[in-house]
């Protein structure tokens, strides 16, 4: 009698029964910018990602600063991969919160548990008012990036 539990199919994972790992690949692609190195990858929640990673090097010899390789590409694959799996990477969790929200939580943050002078406190506002929310108000928080 065979008692091993058997492995989860591609269907039951599918369903969301399960979490897949992340997983992903590079490829090169020719643009009238010169030739790019992209990503695609698969998140734990089945979402998939294309993104850009940066211009590729096709001369011999080390590449200058912002220039990537095969090897650099596949690196900056990895490392995005393991922020994946320890859930320390932006965007991943949904919290439907935003931005707007997010600024106003800081705001109090900075009033009332950090005890800042009232003067910083105005200063704060009066940004966020002025220059943040006009661009970012509704967004959700997942979105915004560094870019």
């Amino acid at each position: 009698m065979d008692n091993r539990v058997p492995d989860m199919s591609r269907e039951a994972r599918m369903m969301g029964t399960m979490p897949e790992e992340p997983s992903g690949h590079v490829f090169r692609v020719e643009r009238k910018r010169g030739p790019q190195w992209y990503a695609k990858y698969r998140l734990q929640d089945g979402r998939q990602v294309q993104r850009r990673i940066g211009p590729a090097w096709t001369e011999r010899g080390r590449p200058p600063t912002g220039y990537f390789t095969k090897r650099k590409a596949d690196a900056w694959l990895r490392d995005l991969l393991d922020q994946a799996r320890h859930g320390t990477l932006a965007g991943q969790v949904r919290t439907g919160v935003s931005f707007a929200e997010a600024a106003e939580e800081f705001l109090r943050h900075i009033e009332h548990d950090r005890a800042r002078k009232p003067s910083t406190v105005i200063g704060y506002r009066a940004l966020v008012r002025s220059q943040l929310l006009p661009v970012f108000g509704d967004e959700p928080i997942e979105s915004i990036t560094r870019r």
